[in-house]
């Protein structure tokens, strides 16, 4: 079985300090949400497992190799957040946009149409192959940002607000899909607001607030912070 295994992991931005301290484990297979105040450090702990940064103490390991390594063996990918006003001028069609990754990485056209197609399947997006991603709902967009991470088989998927600006119903069906794929065997990070409807689909829940203030079951996450600061987020 992997893990990712963070630890005691610091960062700090010039003067100041994002991050403390820093230890926790993910299990294979979980759907972890990365929750907390604004500016608490959950998109900068959600890039330093990504590797897009480096932390200023201790060490993050997936599956025993380093972050570095495992990117080399393409094992986790950070889905992209789309903003629906920049996708309206974008020209690609959504099959152009799962390809894109794969064509990166030097794919034939015709396993990157194969490929692309069943990722998009995945997510239930086949049918828009041919659209024009700016001509989709936001909701859309995004399942179709997945499928793109999908088509490349990472086995972690790192998320940022993927329902960020989507109404709740939407939200909900791709809290949904999320869980779906952890079934499957996917390990999901997803940093997130909409705590109260990402819980039933999550197992787990990391509260940040520049170190870790809850690392537990979802639902024992809703019950213990009923009446804390984070209550706004959580109907309280």
């Amino acid at each position: 079985m992997g893990q990712i295994i963070v630890d005691k992991v610091a960062f700090n931005y010039e003067d100041e300090t994002i991050i403390s301290d820093v230890s926790l484990t993910i299990p294979e297979g979980d759907f972890t949400l990365v929750v907390g105040p604004n500016g608490a450090g959950k998109t900068t702990f959600l890039r330093l497992v990504a590797g897009l940064l480096k932390p200023a103490n201790g060490q993050i390991t997936i599956d025993g190799y380093s972050v570095a390594e495992a990117q080399q063996k393409g094992l986790l990918h950070l889905v992209p957040q789309i903003y629906n006003k920049n996708a309206a001028q974008f020209p690609a069609t959504c099959g152009e946009i799962v390809e894109l990754g794969l064509r990166i990485q030097g794919m034939g056209h015709s396993e990157r149409k194969a490929k692309a197609h069943q990722a998009l399947a995945q997510v239930g997006m086949a049918e828009f192959t041919h659209r024009r991603i700016g001509d989709l709902s936001g909701g859309q967009q995004q399942r179709v940002m997945i499928a793109q991470a999908l088509a490349r088989g990472p086995k972690y998927l790192l998320l940022d607000e993927p329902t960020s600006g989507i109404d709740f119903q939407v939200s909900a069906h791709i809290f949904q899909l999320l869980r779906n794929l952890c079934n499957q065997g996917m390990t999901i990070i997803m940093v997130t607001h909409d705590i109260v409807d990402a819980c039933q689909a999550a197992d787990q829940v990391i509260c940040i607030d520049r170190h870790i203030c809850y690392n537990g079951d979802s639902q024992g996450f809703l019950k213990s912070h009923k009446n804390t600061p984070l209550a706004w987020h959580i109907g309280g």
